[in-house]
């Protein structure tokens, strides 16, 4: 008998779709911080944008360990979220880079970011930051 082989079954399609309405929470939390920094408080935007990733950084893996993957959130798996969230940056703006290099819009880049991260990372924390098994 052949057993199917299936990449999203129940579990993982409610652990990514946890993992993306996060996402969306996290997205316009890093918003309200930086806008928040720099139009009530004056703060430059390059120093509020490292206090509005930390937040959502921080804000992000405590939701995900608790909602998305329901598991410990420990020192170690933080760590391991933050160096898939650094290379997730590095990818967006390898992505802003090349559409740039080829002449096309900047949003271009952003685009095929908002595209291809959410999947990647969710793969990369599924099966690296939290490593669950089915």
């Amino acid at each position: 008998m052949v057993k199917e082989i299936r990449i999203f079954n129940r579990k993982t399609s409610r652990q990514f779709t946890g993992f993306s309405l996060i996402g969306v929470v996290n997205t316009l939390l890093h918003l309200l911080v930086i806008t928040g920094l720099v139009e009530l408080f004056s703060v430059h935007p390059i120093p509020a944008n490292g206090v509005a990733f930390i937040t959502a950084n921080l804000f992000s893996f405590w939701a995900n360990s608790r909602w998305s993957f329901r598991a410990a959130a420990t020192r170690q798996r933080y760590m391991r979220f933050l160096t898939v969230s650094l290379l997730g940056l590095f990818v967006s703006l390898l992505a802003i880079a090349i559409s740039e290099n080829l002449q096309w819009h900047y949003l271009a880049g952003v685009l095929l970011s908002f595209v291809f991260l959410p999947l990647l990372t969710f793969l990369a924390h599924r099966h690296w930051t939290w490593k669950i098994v089915d």
